[in-house]
């Protein structure tokens, strides 16, 4: 039997349904990590609770006795929980956050407007909370935590190396693992796709994955207006820090190539998807991997992708074969432009990859 502790997020929903396709949903108990009195985004029916509460010591029970533990999104709050168990194995899925925000890893994911205008003025309370509970609390269990890891999970080569570099007592082995969409790519209708269904003559670019600072947007809106480019952008804000994607509103007027919309109503996956079929390119000016779902989705539409020459996963994206452009070389974007990524795309993420990389992990 192997244990998961998951984060309340629709990647874990999609988890659970492919545990369940495959029949392996019965040797793989999934207890979800929440401070929430409901479940928001996993559909099905799992227990719940905070960390260290005694109905998720209950719920978990021996750790020992498990095969395999698998902790989704290793929050730093978590450190004195594996420092203080025994693990016969302990594998860490990687999500972003838990590494590259790490407080104690050295990196730069802002580019010079986003740093001086957000980042060097805000003052967030909340972030400063957070930081004084794990000192407190959790950061004298950090090296034990981490030596405890015996694999790291991620589709990401760089990533897993990343972690190795700036985490000392983490001596852990690779695995090559990811999070499939609430669709498979092989199941995506991309009829017509070309075709702009508006009747605007102005191109349509999508700018980042969610109102979050690390998206660079000031400095990507900046690049965009020098390029010449007459379009319109849309900026994905249905969640994310809604003081940022204030002071976005406040300091994005200069942007005159266009409209700038912000898109704050949620959108279910079809609806998304067929917005993004309208869209003429993608932006997104992370340093850090993120949002790796709208980037793979344009590119099995064969839309160009423009990302941060400074990106941590640009040599995985050439090692497998998938087209990318930098956002510094963006130009006007010809109508007919297609980029081939659909081929190496389905190889590296395939269905059938998925099942067995899950009968050989969670079987």
């Amino acid at each position: 039997m192997n244990l998961h502790i998951v984060p309340d997020s629709k990647f874990s929903d999609t988890f659970c349904r492919n545990l369940q396709e495959l029949g392996l949903i019965e040797n793989n108990k999934i207890i979800v990590r929440t401070n929430q009195s409901r479940l928001r985004y996993i559909t099905h029916d799992l227990p719940f609770s905070k960390m260290y509460s005694s109905a998720m010591d209950r719920f978990i029970g021996e750790t020992k006795t498990y095969d395999r533990v698998f902790i989704h999104q290793f929050s730093p709050l978590m450190f004195r929980w594996v420092a203080k168990n025994t693990f016969r194995e302990l594998n860490w899925m990687i999500w972003g956050g838990d590494l590259y925000n790490l407080p104690f890893v050295d990196f730069n994911a802002f580019e010079p407007l986003t740093k001086q205008n957000y980042i060097k003025t805000r003052k967030d309370t909340g972030h400063w909370l957070y930081l004084a509970k794990l000192y407190l609390t959790n950061m004298i269990f950090m090296k034990k935590a981490y030596s405890k890891v015996n694999n790291v999970l991620t589709w990401m080569k760089s990533e897993y190396e990343f972690a190795q570099q700036h985490i000392p007592s983490l001596n852990a082995n690779y695995q090559f693992f990811f999070y499939e969409n609430q669709i498979p790519y092989h199941k995506l209708d991309e009829s017509d796709f070309r075709k702009n269904t508006t009747a605007s003559l102005k191109r349509k670019i999508l700018v980042g994955n969610s109102g979050t600072a690390t998206n660079n947007h000031l400095d990507a809106i900046l690049s965009i207006e020098k390029s010449g480019i007459d379009a319109d952008l849309y900026i994905p804000a249905s969640y994310g820090d809604s003081t940022y994607i204030n002071h976005l509103k406040r300091n994005a007027s200069f942007y005159k190539k266009g409209s700038l919309v912000f898109m704050e109503k949620f959108m279910g996956f079809d609806e998304y998807f067929k917005f993004m079929k309208e869209c003429d390119a993608l932006v997104m000016n992370h340093i850090r991997p993120q949002g790796y779902g709208n980037i793979f989705m344009m590119m099995y539409l064969g839309k160009p992708v423009y990302l941060n020459p400074n990106n941590v996963s640009l040599n995985d994206l050439k090692d497998n074969g998938l087209k990318y452009l930098l956002l510094p070389d963006i130009k006007p974007i010809q109508s007919d432009l297609v980029v081939p990524n659909k081929e190496p795309l389905l190889e590296l993420f395939s269905h059938e990859k998925l099942e067995s990389r899950y009968r050989l992990l969670f079987g």
